[in-house]
């Protein structure tokens, strides 16, 4: 859903936290959707199970997952998820995802996040904070690339020799060189241009929830025989928007609120902040007195 409203330029939510998800753009697709639930040519995950396990044995012509899932997707995928007997031997081919407009693609960006709270013991979020920083590192970030399927979140790891290595060797084994996994990601990387991300704000989990929640009544009541009009998307817009409190979020909600100001940084932020400079800035000193103690030697 967010991505089919990013392709048609329609409203999803301001960085501001305004609540734009109920327009008649996701009417439009909510139509569709129905239309082709009731073929029985669309499902989603939460209804019929992991689209992989569907492609693999042959009932499905394409199934849409993230590079990650890449590794669970073909007849030779490292993380086949259904018996042997059921498998279907066959080509996998793999395209970037559907679009509405083909000459202008987009495509969303996500995954986990770290995030470091403040926390009264400094030398906790000190830690924490070298922790994420060691996560960045090459080492960490192409290891992960390569057995999980994600892309390296940092240039500096995608463009490492290790890291180049790893894509040119697409094909050696199916797994951790697997062709469809590295081929997922190498559309990914070409395409970092044509990427989004969603804002974040108080409720933005919830709104992402409430998006997909409209998908799935949808397809659910198509299955059930009921009649998918005007009439029925405007209770499903009332129903969700109050089963996830979209209609009091502090941050804008749907009315688009002016935000309550959060005044001055605290104190102990500021000490943080002036705590994680004086360690970059010995990581630096030390990085350069290793660097040079290198060439001396």
């Amino acid at each position: 859903m967010i991505q089919m409203l990013k392709q048609r330029g329609a409203g999803y939510s301001t960085d501001e936290g305004e609540i734009q998800i109920f327009n008649d753009d996701t009417k439009d697709i909510l139509y569709t959707v129905a239309e082709h639930a009731k073929t029985g040519a669309f499902s989603t995950f939460k209804i019929s199970g992991y689209p992989a396990n569907f492609l693999n044995a042959g009932q499905c012509i394409f199934a849409i997952d993230s590079s990650a899932g890449a590794t669970w997707m073909g007849s030779d995928a490292p993380l086949v998820d259904i018996s042997e007997d059921k498998l279907v031997q066959f080509e996998t081919a793999v395209r970037m995802v559907p679009q509405y407009d083909v000459e202008h693609p987009q495509m969303i960006s996500q995954g986990p996040s770290i995030c470091v709270f403040n926390k009264a013991d400094s030398q906790e979020v000190l830690a924490s904070w070298l922790f994420a920083q060691y996560l960045l590192t090459n080492d960490v970030q192409v290891a992960y690339a390569e057995t999980e399927g994600y892309a390296p979140v940092t240039t500096k790891a995608q463009q490492s020799d290790e890291y180049q290595d790893y894509l040119s060797r697409a094909g050696e084994d199916n797994d951790v060189h697997y062709p469809v996994k590295i081929e997922a990601t190498r559309i990914l990387m070409d395409n970092a241009e044509n990427t989004f991300v969603t804002p974040v704000f108080n409720g933005s989990t919830s709104l992402r929830d409430a998006s997909g929640q409209l998908i799935e009544n949808v397809a659910k009541s198509v299955r059930r025989k009921e009649t998918v009009d005007e009439a029925y998307l405007e209770n499903l817009f009332s129903d969700v928007l109050a089963l996830y409190h979209l209609d009091q979020l502090g941050g804008g909600g749907v009315g688009g609120a002016d935000k309550e100001a959060l005044g001055p940084l605290p104190t102990a932020s500021k000490a943080l902040i002036g705590v994680l400079g004086v360690a970059w800035v010995g990581i630096i000193a030390v990085a350069i007195s290793d660097e040079l103690k290198k060439r001396k030697s």
